[in-house]
């Protein structure tokens, strides 16, 4: 019998009794739990705990019928996770933790003896670990009982641990432990998308800094292949992360957000795997950067910087300028002005491409940055909302952040122009998930005079723009080392 599956005598070595006996071990811990009183199960939730608990049995006899390899490893990894998960939530009810410590040794030692204890696998499975336990973290589904309680571990409905509202869609059906210490709360699609994700998150993090040191490296130098590889991670972390704080919404209307970001991570794992990894570029991403069409990008740009002093002026003549869309609106789209007006200079004047040192560089994205975001500090952002001068100074000011941004941007070399545009992409992803989670978590409201409501929807129209962004980028990048290496590959051949 070939395959998926290991022949049947598998089932007949120590190895395999030894993984039996864990799941045993954990079913015969579970049972002890709730015959003595320990664990208390609602009875509108005995559905959703026993499905639970036959999952996790199944997830162990997957890993013992699959041979070692990709499935085998991310089961073995989440039921690793899941053991010790289970192992801190019967803490102090020592009686049934040893035998949930137990599965947990065993499931460890199986895991060593499939993969054994080198430094990937380790990382592989630690940060799978880390990765979930942080969106557990940030999406607030543990929190701490301040004041302890004794009557055991209570599993109750979700709908018993909501705010006014109702019940987000992703917990729809979930139950929540209500443990001595913590207070956690979980559904079956939520768990999916938090290892889905935690899994395809670890995957490209190896993908990425593999890729990058195989055929970045030669081309761009240790220094800016190291950079390369951190901010390429670093936008990965931010679209896997922004699923778990959207999911704290009461409503539907985010599931495509959420369903945005785990595409895009799986379209990453997808060009890592099959095309870039392979040394094959897209033509789609070809064709997008660096620019060819140098007649089209003209025209594009020359009408977005004709358009602006008009949309600017019609949108004041209205007093739009009290409202945040219309404010963060023209304050982003005057800095992409500015920075498309550089490079239009650069292009006519060759000379303007060209600016000393890197420490000038830098030295210009932060002012950059500075002219642009300060007006969203609340005491400038109420006097430019308030006042027209003050609000076509922001204007001026956001635009001469852009200038200055294209300035730098113009002055890099090729390689530290793609880190650049990853950069760009970081920093207004990260504006836009700061914001959400401040007023989505804390209900803290940055600008009174907008309000909680406009602050709460600007940040996701903006994520719903700067998501898709970040992801062009950061792939934008990795598509041109492809390419990179298809060209010197033909070159070496011939």
């Amino acid at each position: 019998m070939s395959g998926e599956f290991h022949p049947l005598n598998r089932f007949l070595s120590h190895s395999a009794l030894l993984q039996i006996a864990g799941i045993l071990s954990f079913l015969f811990g579970t049972w002890t739990a709730y015959a003595s009183g320990i664990v208390i199960v609602d009875y509108n939730v005995y559905l959703q705990f026993f499905a639970m608990i036959l999952l996790a049995v199944m997830l162990g006899l997957m890993f013992l019928v699959t041979k070692p390899g990709g499935f085998n490893f991310t089961v073995g990894a989440l039921l690793i996770i899941f053991y010790s998960f289970l192992l801190f939530l019967s803490i102090p009810y020592f009686r049934i933790s040893i035998f949930f410590l137990l599965s947990l040794l065993i499931m460890l030692k199986s895991y060593l003896s499939n993969y054994g204890a080198d430094k990937a696998s380790s990382l592989r499975l630690i940060g799978i670990g880390l990765a979930i336990l942080s969106m557990i973290l940030i999406s607030g589904l543990i929190r701490f009982n301040y004041v302890p309680q004794g009557i055991g571990l209570l599993v109750a409905s979700i709908a018993d641990d909501v705010i006014t509202g109702g019940t987000p869609p992703l917990f729809l059906g979930g139950v929540v432990f209500f443990t001595r210490y913590i207070v956690f709360s979980v559904s079956i699609q939520s768990l999916a998308m938090f290892s889905l994700l935690s899994v395809l998150l670890v995957q490209n993090y190896f993908l990425i800094i593999s890729y990058v040191r195989m055929r970045a490296k030669a081309a761009i130098g240790g220094q800016l292949s190291g950079a390369l590889s951190a901010l390429s991670c670093q936008c990965e972390s931010i679209t896997a992360a922004f699923p778990s704080i959207i999911s704290l919404v009461l409503s539907i209307a985010v599931i495509p957000l959420i369903l945005e970001s785990i595409i895009l991570v799986l379209l990453t794992n997808y060009l890592l795997r099959l095309k870039f990894m392979k040394g094959v570029s897209v033509g789609f991403f070809d064709r997008i950067w660096p620019v060819r069409n140098k007649r089209g990008f003209l025209f594009w740009s020359s009408l977005l910087i004709l358009a602006m002093p008009l949309i600017e002026t019609y949108g004041v003549y209205l007093h739009l300028e009290n409202s945040l869309y219309f404010f963060g609106g023209i304050n982003f789209l005057m800095l992409f002005t500015g920075i498309l007006i550089s490079l239009l200079i650069s292009e006519f004047f060759p000379r303007f491409r060209h600016f000393p040192g890197k420490y000038g560089v830098t030295g210009l994205v932060l002012i950059s940055s500075t002219l642009m975001f300060m007006w969203f500090y609340p005491p400038l952002t109420i006097l430019a909302s308030g006042d027209g001068a003050y609000f076509a100074l922001m204007s001026i000011s956001s635009f001469a952040g852009g200038m200055i941004s294209g300035i730098a941007y113009s002055g890099l070399s090729d390689n530290s122009k793609k880190l650049f545009l990853e950069f760009l992409s970081m920093m207004l992803a990260m504006f836009a998930i700061i914001v959400f989670y401040v007023s989505i978590l804390f209900s803290y409201s940055i600008w009174n005079n907008f309000g909680l409501a406009q602050q709460t929807l600007f940040s996701l129209i903006m994520w719903i723009f700067a998501l898709p962004f970040m992801w062009l980028t950061t792939n934008l990048v990795l598509n041109s080392y492809a390419k990179h290496t298809e060209v010197d590959s033909l070159g070496t051949s011939v």
